[in-house]
């Protein structure tokens, strides 16, 4: 798959890159190996992996941690350019074994965190990266696992829809009603196997994918807030300001200063 990587900061124990990959077919690609312990934080476009027989749905939430020597392959759900954030560790680097992929959910505030750090940071270029990533660590029979049960793969198909709805950012309303109507379940019924599967409900899911698109279109130079607010579905700036405050800790002209620098 056509790529292009530029690096964000690298020393002796980790190197980040954002990677930007062309758009391309939705198609399962060749088998890969990493070299070293790695993870990949999509941060545009939609994206599946199958490793150690599992398929793990990778969104702007999403981050899925490859160990090394594991087989791995992906695919597009989303025939776009899409950019990823790789942490990769060097090769020797002290860290704990990993036998088994490991996936998390990262909050607002760690991708914001995240992006600060990797723009002109001094030290470990990982650390707030792993920090965020062991509360909610485990094995990719967790949060990111692809379809098993009837509940896990309407929460897979949730997941993708939300990502999808999101991405799109063309101020159209839509509601946790239309996230069910779109796996042909109950709002209520939907709601639970989420929060079951996911320690999060429909909403907090949703709200968390529209800042993490928020937060890149405002490192991409997004400089009209209010058309920002408008694509996001949100019904004012104010209204979109006070969430991203709250659950981001700065406020949007605050994110946009500091992400254009």
């Amino acid at each position: 798959m056509p790529q292009h990587r530029t690096v964000l900061h690298s020393d002796p124990k980790w190197a980040v890159e954002r990677v930007l990959q062309q758009a391309a077919p939705c198609q399962w690609s060749p088998s890969y190996v990493v070299d070293s312990q790695r993870w990949v934080l999509p941060v545009i476009g939609l994206s599946e992996f199958r490793v150690a027989g599992q398929r793990v749905l990778l969104d702007g939430l999403t981050a899925l941690c490859l160990p090394t020597g594991v087989p791995y392959q992906m695919r597009p759900l989303q025939a776009t350019d899409r950019v990823s954030f790789v942490v990769s560790a060097r090769p020797g680097a002290p860290l704990p074994p990993l036998k088994t992929p490991a996936v998390c959910i990262l909050a607002p505030r760690s991708l914001w965190q995240m992006r600060l750090h990797w723009r002109g940071t001094h030290g470990d270029a990982a650390s707030p990266f792993m920090q965020a990533v062991p509360e909610q660590r485990g094995g990719a029979g967790g949060i990111a696992a692809g379809p098993g049960t009837r509940g896990s793969e309407r929460v897979w198909r949730a997941r993708q829809f939300m990502a999808q709805r999101v991405s799109a950012a063309d101020g159209k309303p839509w509601s946790v009603q239309h996230v069910a109507d779109a796996v042909n379940c109950s709002a209520f019924h939907l709601a639970h196997v989420f929060r079951q599967n996911t320690g999060m409900s429909l909403h907090g899911y949703r709200q968390r994918l529209l800042l993490a698109l928020a937060l890149q279109r405002l490192e991409d130079g997004e400089t009209d807030l209010a058309g920002l607010a408008h694509d996001l579905g949100y019904c004012s700036q104010s209204h979109l300001g006070a969430v991203f405050r709250r659950e981001v800790g700065v406020t949007l002209a605050q994110a946009r200063s500091a992400l254009k620098r």
